[in-house]
């Protein structure tokens, strides 16, 4: 069954799709895995079991919400959710989507140096409300470093007490779904993910990180720009290079449409196929979702 639908628990998210293969109960979420994704402005989640997507739903907020509002809204929905309020999972994956990240070389890191290395990418110290985290990414030889509310973290580990949860940055995400779809031009794969004013670029050779950043635009020819502008540094010409796209765009709107006319072989990322997915998921433009399903 796929639906978009209000939900009726008074939160400010909208129901923007909704697949369901069969009914989830509690022995079912013993033997599954959840994942989500939060930010301001969207929430998601999907259940894993047995290499089978078996539930998925996707919601957003047509305002920004701040921290304390995003945590509202979760409890309100997560309080009577037929899913959500289950418990005692196989694992929790949380995926954040949260603007203050960096990623530091293994041979450089140092757990206690943390929020040092946060600091020195956002410019000013990281805030009491906030929580830095850390997480290795050995396949490509550092560690993802990013911050999330530290309510939204007591909340989940109160929700979730005494299950295996862990904290994750969405690019730790787009990194592995980068290195998982291929590429061509000498091993190079450039991927681009739009979300909602801003979008970030990844770049891999080789099974090598070559480039991971996030770039808030106000227009497609500001996006473009610093997509070109990438490019360039990396001396990458345009014309022969393959880009996979995903994220809140289509195939329709004037951001591809804009950078259709430098980059002229854009493909849409693909769900990955180690899953099996209820056939009601052939109705979403899958490439929407390509962090979530990606989670690592």
């Amino acid at each position: 069954m796929s639906t978009t639908a209000n939900i009726q628990n008074g939160t400010r998210w909208l129901r923007t799709a909704f697949v369901s293969g069969s009914a989830i109960s509690q022995q079912v979420a013993y033997q599954s895995t959840l994942n989500l994704e939060i930010g301001e402005l969207r929430f998601r989640f999907f259940c894993e079991t047995g290499g089978r997507c078996i539930w998925f739903e996707d919601f957003a907020s047509d305002v920004f919400l701040s921290s304390a509002e995003v945590l509202e809204n979760l409890r309100l929905l997560v309080f009577d959710h037929q899913v959500l309020s289950l418990t005692g999972w196989k694992k929790i994956n949380v995926l954040v989507n949260s603007d203050a990240f960096t990623l530091v070389p293994e041979e450089l890191f140092r757990k206690e140096y943390t929020s040092r290395y946060l600091q020195l990418t956002l410019g000013h110290p990281v805030l009491g409300t906030n929580k830095t985290l850390s997480r290795a990414l050995p396949a490509f030889g550092c560690y993802s470093v990013f911050q999330m509310p530290s309510a939204w973290r007591e909340f989940f580990q109160e929700q979730y007490a005494l299950q295996d949860i862990t904290f994750s940055h969405i690019t730790d995400a787009l990194i592995a779904g980068c290195a998982y779809h291929g590429g061509t031009n000498g091993g190079s794969r450039i991927h681009i993910h739009v979300q909602e004013g801003f979008l970030f670029i990844v770049v891999s050779e080789r099974e090598k990180l070559i480039l991971c950043n996030r770039y808030r635009f106000q227009n497609p020819e500001e996006a473009t720009f610093f997509v070109l502008s990438c490019l360039n540094k990396l001396d990458y010409l345009p014309e022969g290079l393959h880009v996979t796209l995903s994220g809140e765009t289509t195939p329709f709107s004037s951001l591809f449409a804009e950078l259709s006319r430098f980059l002229p072989h854009i493909r849409f990322a693909k769900r990955p196929v180690h899953l099996q997915y209820p056939e009601a998921f052939d109705d979403l433009a899958d490439h929407r979702y390509f962090a979530l399903l990606h989670t690592v």
